[in-house]
């Protein structure tokens, strides 16, 4: 009987390395070694870096399902896995306010949450006051509006932040703008912190595809929205630095802001490349800019009508250069560069439109000193 040789740790620690999420929880059973490795935070920075394309996750808003799918292959049933947020109450219909490292930032009634969908890891967030002055229907003349939402990593202090950004609407006066005020919550700290900054931020929000609230998109170590300045009344990308603490703009291509009344616009961040979007009727225009930051790398990449899809609106690329997105009559679609039809499905009639959607990337990741709930 020939004698059985182990292998080495690193060969294992290799190999193990090049598995899925959930069949890497499964391996932690099998053995106390394997337990080990799998649980250590550096094994799953490791296998984060490595990790395989990332996914698409929905959460239904006429359903209590929440699907987990892999648009980088076919739109059926065999590519979406369920992955419920089942610390919530049954039948719950959580917003989906922004996502980082395979977290997502959950909006759900009087608190937040982070969410990571692979592991099961949550935490609570209580919301601030200022923030809970905005999910108040009465509030007199002077109501708060949550406007800006996003989640991001500072790596130099290896912590998660929330940004939420606020402002007020005055009813007796509406031509009458307030700027925006910024909130911080450190998951490290454990607390909200209001940023002060040496003038008014002229930020306004128009024709928002999620209903009035601004997702943010984390890149290079910066949260980013696209909103409208009131002052220069034109677009514009604003990006919050998290180390930094500032604010910045990147303006956005020469012809956006030009001939697109009654459409819906975005931005998106795929492929580490910062991508704007816009759709009127069924054509649709989409710039990437190629260098972060330098406004003379904007490239419309894409610019076509397309058809039988109506209400097409793009959330992510795949490998292959379609575009994936939820469609008017419920479902998603996946175009082609040409704006030709290669996939449609409808996962059981769900009403994707009214769904709340944003791309993940699987990860072992854990929260800052363990403070996540599985």
């Amino acid at each position: 009987m020939a004698k059985r040789v182990p292998l080495p740790v690193e060969v294992i620690t290799e190999i193990l390395l090049k598995l899925s999420v959930k069949t890497l929880l499964r391996c932690k059973c099998v053995c106390k070694s394997w337990l080990s490795l799998i649980s250590d935070p550096h094994f799953a920075i490791s296998h984060f870096q490595l990790a395989a394309s990332p996914r698409l996750l929905f959460i239904a808003r006429l359903g209590s399902e929440t699907l987990s799918i892999d648009f980088h292959a076919c739109l059926d049933d065999d590519s979406a896995s369920s992955q419920q947020p089942d610390f919530l109450c049954p039948r719950s219909y959580p917003e989906i306010r922004g996502s980082c490292r395979g977290f997502l930032f959950l909006d759900f009634y009087r608190d937040f949450y982070i969410w990571n969908p692979s592991t099961r890891v949550h935490k609570r967030i209580h919301l601030s006051p200022l923030t809970i002055a905005s999910h108040s229907y009465f509030n007199a003349n002077n109501r708060t509006f949550s406007l800006l939402h996003g989640l991001g990593y500072d790596v130099s202090t290896d912590d998660y932040m929330i940004v939420v950004g606020s402002y007020k609407y005055n009813y007796t006066n509406p031509s009458v703008y307030s700027s925006i005020d910024l909130e911080i919550f450190s998951l490290r700290a454990n607390e909200w912190e209001q940023i002060e900054f040496d003038s008014d931020l002229p930020y306004r929000n128009i024709a928002s595809p999620q209903g009035g609230r601004r997702v943010g998109s984390f890149l290079n170590g910066s949260i980013h929205w696209l909103v409208y300045n009131y002052e220069t009344k034109s677009n514009v990308i604003i990006a919050y630095d998290l180390k930094e603490m500032t604010l910045s703009e990147i303006a956005l291509p020469d012809d956006f802001n030009s001939g697109h009344s009654l459409r819906i616009y975005d931005l998106m961040v795929f492929g580490g490349l910062i991508s704007v979007w816009i759709v009127k009727s069924s054509k649709i225009k989409i710039w990437v800019m190629q260098e972060y930051a330098a406004h003379s790398s904007w490239t419309k990449t894409l610019d076509f009508s397309f058809y039988p899809a109506p209400g097409f609106s793009p959330v992510c690329f795949t490998n292959r250069g379609d575009i994936v997105g939820p469609v008017a009559d419920g479902g998603l679609a996946k175009l082609n560069d040409k704006g030709q039809l290669q996939e449609y499905h409808s996962y059981g009639g769900r009403c994707f439109m009214r769904s709340e959607m944003a791309v993940y990337t699987e990860s072992l990741l854990s929260l800052p000193d363990d403070t996540g709930q599985a």
